[in-house]
């Protein structure tokens, strides 16, 4: 027998791991991102304590004692006792020290059995009926949105991408440096102009980022469901069988630079599947999210910071075709309007007339000309904000009104910075243009890793 076979028959834990690899192998697991210290305060939490460094010490021995007492009293002496010992011994010492690392961290908080909510797994056989979906118990498979309370452990596989207002202002910096070294390449087709109006934007992007990268995945294998009136979260194949209309989810966080194993460009602009492991950071599933932190800081003195900052990732590109020239900003805040219009009313309660309704309309097509810039913009919104009010009598919170105008941006990709976007497209004579597809729901989270 070999010395390894025979250590590993002597001591029980590494019988046991032997015995575990032989039976299920661990799978392969490649980090790209991993946050230590959340990782630390996570196991600290389950375990106590996170052990930097174990030393284990088996210890095997046998020893044999003989002992013998003889008495006597011999003349002028004491009663004395003479005794004899004789004795074996042997034993032999193993002794094992091991670097915990951040990656058997992960491990130990991985292995602990119902900590995430939910996690990805093997593909699911459709369920009968939504009463079967409702009574399933397994969260991994549907699970309430009010259920995704702050704190929970989550895991999704998902398609990592950046958020777009880090993808834009990478790309706008990175044409940037080729402009600056190259600058005949950009002459003629007026490029140049349209950087120098977006660098001032993008390096106050980069100053309020501050090393952190926002991303927003796409979940592979979840979707967003509504069932008598309450939002759910479900395996995709789970309901493959029943007609239930469906949205797409989306997992967004904030992640630092240097918590990256990885070059960006590799795992970023690539659209390649992650498995992504993070805690709720807001409970439930949200319509709106900036990747901004520190928009919260800047809402007092201007509400639609957030709004503006969002809106810089929303710059259309357009495609030549044949027909007739649309103005695909003016088509945007035509949209962002309505959409405004409807979460004001539903947001008071109210309704307008038909003669209110129809002066409305008539308002806001007079305004389509002043989505050529971020200043008539705000105004056309503020425009109508005033008819609704007088209309209707009643006022709404600044803050309310500033979140609506940024879902009223989001659900019609209006760009606050036009001069950025090509301002017309080419639709076919009698292709009408097509409807958007229903927005994504966002579930927002800490990102503790991402691997594959």
């Amino acid at each position: 027998m070999s010395l390894l076979g025979w250590v590993r028959d002597r001591i029980p834990w590494l019988r046991r791991r032997s015995a575990a690899r032989a039976t299920s192998p661990r799978p392969l697991r490649e980090f790209v991102y991993l946050d230590e210290v959340s990782l630390r305060s996570l196991l600290s939490s389950q375990t106590g304590e996170v052990t930097d460094t174990r030393s284990e010490q088996h210890v095997e021995g046998s020893q044999l004692n003989i002992d013998s007492a003889v008495g006597f009293k011999a003349p002028g002496f004491s009663k004395a006792d003479i005794g004899s010992r004789y004795q074996t011994s042997n034993s032999s010492t193993l002794q094992t020290s091991r670097k915990a690392t951040v990656q058997s961290w992960f491990g130990e908080l991985h292995r602990i059995d119902g900590l995430r909510l939910v996690e990805p797994g093997h593909a699911r056989a459709a369920l009968a009926d939504e009463a079967e979906l409702l009574a399933t118990e397994d969260k991994s498979t549907v699970v309430a949105a009010g259920d995704l309370q702050r704190g929970a452990l989550v895991e999704f596989r998902v398609r990592l991408r950046a958020d777009p207002i880090f993808h834009l202002g990478t790309m706008m910096t990175e044409f940037a440096g080729i402009a600056d070294e190259n600058p005949e390449l950009f002459k003629e087709s007026g490029a140049l102009q349209q950087l120098a109006a977006f660098m001032p934007i993008n390096r106050m992007l980069q100053r309020f980022l501050a090393g952190l990268i926002p991303i927003r995945c796409q979940a592979l294998e979840h979707v967003v469901t509504e069932i008598s009136g309450v939002e759910y979260v479900v395996r995709e194949d789970s309901i493959a069988g029943l007609a239930l209309a469906t949205r797409p989810l989306e997992i967004v966080g904030v992640t630092e630079h240097l918590a990256y194993w990885k070059d960006l460009r590799r795992v970023l602009f690539s659209d390649a599947e992650f498995t992504i492991l993070g805690r709720v950071a807001r409970t439930g599933l949200q319509d709106i999210w900036t990747a901004i932190k520190l928009g919260d800081l800047f809402r007092v003195v201007a509400p639609d910071f957030d709004e503006q900052i969002a809106s810089a990732s929303k710059i259309p590109f357009g495609g030549v075709g044949v027909g007739a020239s649309v103005n695909i900003n003016e088509l945007a805040l035509r949209h962002a309007l309505y959409v405004y219009r409807d979460q004001f009313l539903a947001t008071i309660g109210s309704a307008l007339s038909a003669d209110q309704d129809s002066r409305l309309r008539i308002e806001i097509e007079r305004l389509l000309p002043r989505a050529s810039s971020a200043t008539g913009q705000r105004s056309a919104f503020q425009v109508v904000h005033d008819m609704l009010a007088a209309d209707t009598a009643s006022t709404i919170d600044a803050m309310e009104d500033s979140f609506m105008r940024e879902r009223a941006r989001n659900e019609s990709g209006l760009s606050l910075f036009p001069a950025m976007s090509n301002s017309t497209v080419t639709i076919g004579g009698d292709e009408p243009i097509q409807e958007q597809a229903a927005p994504p729901r966002l579930l927002d989270v800490e990102v503790v890793a991402i691997y594959w």
